[in-house]
């Protein structure tokens, strides 16, 4: 892992890091996770099994509530600047119980199509002003580890939930997924308890008077920094995640032969190993630039493709071996990204703009969730599964690239590589 000099943050422990509101925000986060683990992977399962819709009808309403999301989005990023991130992130969990317990119970496709589109608002109403809000919170020297910790959270919360949904829910019995559905909505409204309860962080951020910049999303498109950060995280992200979700399961079981169940067990292993190692992780990144870690995750990501590509001339029990290690490894780099990528946005980002920049960087995820399956469609179903694998690994070192060239335009306080200046009072966390 590339290294610099010992002239980066001062080496905290994960509690200094923390203080008792970023705690209730992480624990709220933690059990909203668990509910949407309840029943998150099975969004088409629900609506084809359950309620009878045909698969082709429930994978349009999936793909309409990810469209719709994207949308929302950039209004979310506005809204959070104007008004703050407290209640923005409150009235999004609002939605999302409302939304989630409402979708245990539809019948018709029109139904489903209202909830969905509900369920997108509130969705895009959590990640920018989650994000702005943990910001805000958080020293400046201690946020790699806040948005570590997040991510942690969101895994075991995620994990542990799908292993009790894998338990208790069965398509013959249509009740246990409306109780499941009802159980989300209620840890939603405990992650509104904890977000509402906390105290002397609401409003917006001012803006300095000496910014003369052009202000609301005119300045996001302007900043060198952040143009760069979207083409290599875009890039990045397309063949990361964005590929991982739709495309290994389809590799492993129509090019490697493996069989289903053998995806559960791969996806579970990742998530163990992110849960297990993400504060070792969060320990060794410390002081080096974000940048380059940045890269160090594209190089991670595009090594774990060349795997699943050989795995394909492997037997299935070795293929199998091969892909689940490959993607521990990839695991790796996720804990790399999951607090550096938040970082190094927020660290450069002005205070007043957060929302909006934050809301760009969510925008990433979105665009590579829908660029990742199609372009596993082309590749899988016209039979080319290892050139597809390949070209995710001459996609992730063309991310690298880009991604790394970012140092060059950040500050060594912006790339972590310097202790911050000292911090504005609202900045500290209570």
């Amino acid at each position: 892992m590339t290294s610099d000099a010992a002239t980066g943050e001062s080496r905290v422990s994960v509690r200094e890091a923390l203080n008792p509101r970023i705690v209730r925000v992480l624990v709220g986060l933690g059990l909203s996770a668990l509910g949407n683990g309840l029943v998150m992977a099975l969004f088409v399962v629900y609506l084809n099994q359950v309620r009878g819709f045909d698969l082709r009808t429930a994978g349009l309403i999936l793909t309409f509530q990810a469209l719709f999301g994207l949308a929302v989005s950039p209004f979310v990023g506005s809204l959070v600047d104007r008004i703050g991130p407290q209640p923005v992130l409150a009235v999004g969990c609002l939605i999302m119980a409302a939304a989630t317990a409402a979708f245990g119970f539809v019948t018709s496709v029109p139904q489903a199509i209202g909830v969905a589109a509900v369920m997108a608002v509130g969705n895009g109403a959590m990640w920018p002003p989650q994000a702005a809000l943990l910001t805000r919170l958080s020293q400046p020297e201690h946020r790699q580890r806040v948005f570590g910790l997040q991510f942690m959270m969101l895994n075991l919360g995620l994990g542990l939930g799908g292993l009790v949904a894998a338990a208790l829910l069965d398509v013959h019995r249509p009740a246990t997924f409306s109780a499941m559905y009802v159980i989300d909505a209620v840890t939603f409204l405990v992650y509104f308890a904890a977000v509402a309860s906390l105290r002397g962080v609401s409003g917006p951020e001012a803006r300095p008077e000496e910014d003369e910049g052009p202000g609301g999303y005119r300045e996001v498109v302007a900043d060198r920094r952040m143009r760069r950060y979207v083409v290599g995280a875009l890039i990045l992200m397309t063949c990361g995640y964005g590929s991982m979700d739709a495309g290994l399961p389809a590799f492993m079981t129509t090019v490697a032969h493996l069989p289903v169940n053998a995806i559960g067990v791969v996806f579970f292993l990742n998530t163990l190993v992110i849960v297990l190692g993400q504060v070792f992780v969060l320990h060794r990144i410390e002081g080096r630039s974000r940048s380059r870690l940045m890269a160090v995750v594209a190089l991670i990501w595009g090594s774990f493709w060349v795997v699943v590509a050989i795995s394909a001339s492997l037997p299935p029990l070795t293929a199998g071996i091969a892909i689940a290690l490959g993607f521990a490894v990839f695991a790796v780099g996720e804990m790399i990204l999951s607090p550096v990528g938040p970082s190094l946005v927020n660290a450069f980002s002005p205070p007043h703009l957060r929302g909006r920049y934050n809301a760009v960087a969510g925008l990433i995820w979105g665009v590579a969730g829908a660029l990742g399956p199609a372009i596993a469609g082309i590749g899988i179903g016209g039979g080319w599964g290892v050139a597809w694998a390949l070209t995710l690994t001459g996609g992730c070192l063309v991310a690298a690239v880009v991604l790394s060239s970012l140092r060059g335009l950040v500050s060594a306080e912006e790339d972590g590589r310097a202790p911050s200046p000292v911090l504005a009072a609202s900045e500290v966390g209570g």
